[in-house]
């Protein structure tokens, strides 16, 4: 449990106030059982008829989305915040392919639209695409938000996804070589990704690749190509139901704008977008980071209200 967790705690004063966990905004730790995993879930639950489940991407947990939560928990929403398998607490004992992440999103989604009028879903960095996945499963949901939305089946998202140019030219052909057996073996996430830009900030940056539940933590080979061979289960000019907003930092050094709008631009539903002027991928900077919550609040309120 994050309680004997010190990385979160590390990180809190180096995050801007109005994001900080409080003692009056302290989730609560819970397991539910999917598919024979035990997934750990950070719930903020205010008694509201709406609630927003954010995911996290390949360099997260549950508890790293404190710092998203906690403006929509004071904003009065319920926040629902997973492990997915494979980080944080989540507990497994199977090979975890990227298609239990999306069993996993939406089973959280069914479970939460028996319980509130109305869900919305956000998606962090990889955690985005995985959004979109899990909304293509529940077009009832009320809304879809994403910092980031990659098309891994693009050059280049997964030049500029990988750690550098010859991993995302030739690591994935290699790995794609290799017996079952040895694709069951676990590689630290850093030495695949481009980790070093996952904040812009250096001293947070240098806690969060020290956190053995997030970014410094390994993935399973299998994990790694199913992500990278994925394919959106719903192509996006015939995703036309669930409104979207992608609230993208402008400072990304990670995964730019334009490799987000590679897959953004063809979805058809009603959609907007807003950039997060001076946010890193991590978008924790000003003016971006006031900039989200604004966008983020007025998107679940417009069409809170809209779809009464």
């Amino acid at each position: 449990m994050y309680s004997s967790n010190n990385s979160w705690k590390e990180l809190q004063p180096l995050l801007p106030d109005k994001n900080q966990i409080d003692i009056n905004s302290t989730p609560f730790e819970k397991y539910v059982n999917i598919d024979s995993m035990e997934i750990h879930i950070d719930e903020y639950d205010n008694n509201s008829e709406i609630t927003v489940i954010i995911f996290h991407g390949v360099g997260g947990n549950g508890r790293l989305l404190s710092f998203f939560a906690i403006p929509l928990v004071r904003a009065g929403y319920n926040v629902i915040c997973p492990d997915l398998p494979g980080y944080g607490f989540s507990k497994y004992s199977k090979q975890v392919t990227y298609s239990d992440w999306i069993n996993v999103g939406s089973r959280i989604i069914e479970i939460e639209l028996s319980k509130s009028k109305k869900v919305f879903i956000i998606g962090l960095s990889a955690g985005g695409m995985l959004a979109y996945n899990v909304a293509c499963r529940h077009q009832n949901i009320s809304g879809l938000i994403v910092t980031n939305i990659l098309d891994n089946r693009e050059e280049k998202v997964r030049i500029y996804s990988a750690k550098n140019k010859f991993h995302a030219k030739y690591g994935i052909r290699f790995l794609n070589l290799l017996p079952s057996f040895l694709r069951t073996l676990k590689i630290p996430i850093r030495m695949v990704t481009n980790m070093n830009a996952l904040v812009n900030d250096k001293e947070i940056l240098n806690v969060l690749l020290k956190d053995k539940y997030g970014a410094g933590s390994s993935i399973s080979i299998n994990f790694l190509l199913s992500l990278m061979h994925s394919k959106p289960l719903i192509e996006p000019d015939n995703f036309k139901n669930v409104p979207v907003l992608m609230v993208h930092p402008g400072n990304d050094l990670w995964t730019p704008v334009e490799i987000s709008e590679m897959f953004f631009n063809k979805i058809t539903s009603n959609k907007r977008k807003v950039i997060l002027d001076n946010a890193g991928h991590f978008p924790i900077e000003e003016l971006g980071l006031t900039q989200m919550k604004n966008a983020i609040y007025n998107f679940i309120k417009e069409l809170s209200s809209t779809q009464d």
